[in-house]
């Protein structure tokens, strides 16, 4: 697995002026526009609704690219699938009774059980991917509002000059 790139504003380790324009530079020419996000062709009636809504949410918060799109459209494909599995599941049972060649009857899990569980396993990987989970937003948040740290040799020659004067 990569290593994660952590972006200059939110990474702790200290860089000299020129290292930190560099990062930002380099930051700066991969930022991605958000000027042609378009509801892809293929997504049916109920993963084009999730998409919209979704769209409409990570505007206003600034989270989303054109980049974004094809892992934004996996995502409202997984929650539509997810639903409709989820119908079928409230329309018959959990459980169904199957009767084997030798004519004895088991209990055994609606497949629809199983096709909702990958789904939504899908699809919460998607949504943490882009930042549609409370704890993806909250690290977010937290890494942006984080204070930078105290340097104390910084302070120390801030009180000279001020008791000094």
């Amino acid at each position: 697995m990569a290593k994660q790139v952590i972006p200059v504003e939110f990474n702790k380790k200290r860089f000299t002026i020129a290292e930190r324009e560099k990062r930002l530079d380099a930051e700066q020419a991969l930022q991605a526009r958000s000027d042609k996000i378009r509801c892809p062709s293929w997504l049916d009636d109920e993963a084009k609704k999730e998409w919209r809504r979704l769209v409409r949410e990570l505007k206003e918060i600034g989270l989303l690219t054109n980049l974004d799109q094809s892992s934004l459209a996996i995502c409202c494909d997984c929650y539509s699938k997810y639903m409709a599995a989820t119908n079928k599941i409230n329309d018959t049972t959990l459980v169904g009774v199957h009767t084997n060649k030798h004519g004895a009857k088991n209990l055994v899990v609606n497949p629809y059980v199983m096709v909702a569980q990958k789904y939504a396993d899908m699809y919460k990987k998607y949504c943490v991917e882009i930042g549609l989970t409370p704890n993806a937003r909250m690290r977010m948040t937290t890494a942006a509002q984080a204070e930078p740290e105290k340097d104390e040799l910084i302070d120390f020659i801030k009180r000279r000059q001020r008791n000094s004067s």
